[in-house]
């Protein structure tokens, strides 16, 4: 008996697929996604957030979504303090 090669035949009507990506929950996390949105602010506001930008080098649409997280971050921050000095004092 002869040794024969034995080759793969393929079907060229299928294209071969990647394995895909599994995202982590770094690369999905809610702080990097960035949503379009339509918003009304006053002049005033608007104008300086373009101030502090143009001093900054930053944009302006940045500094206000800063600011918006600062203040979230904050509130958040004072709220857990409060509960956890009403469970300490037994507050409820």
């Amino acid at each position: 008996m002869s040794k024969q090669k034995v080759t793969k035949k393929t079907n060229r009507r299928f294209r071969q697929v990647s394995k895909p990506h599994i995202y982590t929950e770094q690369d999905i996390a809610l702080s990097k996604a960035k949503v379009n949105i339509h918003i009304r602010l006053d002049a005033d506001i608007v104008s300086y957030f373009k101030d502090q930008a143009s001093q900054s080098r930053a944009r302006y649409q940045s500094l206000i979504n800063q600011h918006l997280r600062e203040t979230i971050f904050k509130e958040r921050n004072l709220e857990n303090r409060l509960e956890r000095i009403e469970e300490h004092l037994g507050i409820n």
